[in-house]
């Protein structure tokens, strides 16, 4: 695999997962079947067969993956500054409820939103993992050729 085109294409589309699944009324489209998650990492896999020409399923495997972790280490990080995860849900529900019942909300302790946060990493791996694979399977460019 050609290293420069792969972050290329995990990067950009782990940027492009975390934006489609943590702005407001965009991030609506990702209750679609996590669409944000393994659409993005289809995008991946497209994008590093477009820079680089080739791309085997194990591949396009691989980049979802990435792109799934990278995904959710960046929102993970962005969790602390309440842009994501359990802290952006929180600040988007303050929008609308009133403050007794977002009193139940603050009261959850620190370790149970990073854990919330951390089980959203794992979400975005395995999403990315099968938006890879389904890629793999459109983009592929190890086909045997029928005649």
């Amino acid at each position: 695999m050609n290293t420069k085109n792969l972050w290329i294409a995990v990067l950009s589309s782990a940027l492009l997962t975390t934006l489609v699944s943590n702005l407001p009324i965009i991030d609506l489209v990702n209750f679609l079947c996590f669409i944000g998650f393994w659409g993005c990492a289809i995008f991946a896999v497209w994008l590093y067969r477009r820079l680089s020409g080739s791309l085997t399923v194990g591949q396009a495997l691989r980049l979802g993956a990435l792109t799934g972790l990278c995904a959710g280490m960046l929102g993970f990080a962005l969790s602390f500054l309440g842009l994501a995860g359990f802290q952006g849900i929180v600040n988007e529900l303050r929008q609308f409820l009133p403050p007794e019942d977002m009193q139940d909300l603050d009261n959850i302790p620190a370790w149970g939103a990073v854990i919330f946060n951390l089980v959203g990493v794992l979400f975005n791996i395995i999403f990315g993992t099968i938006g890879g694979l389904l890629g793999g399977m459109f983009f592929r460019t190890d086909r045997i050729a029928k005649n």
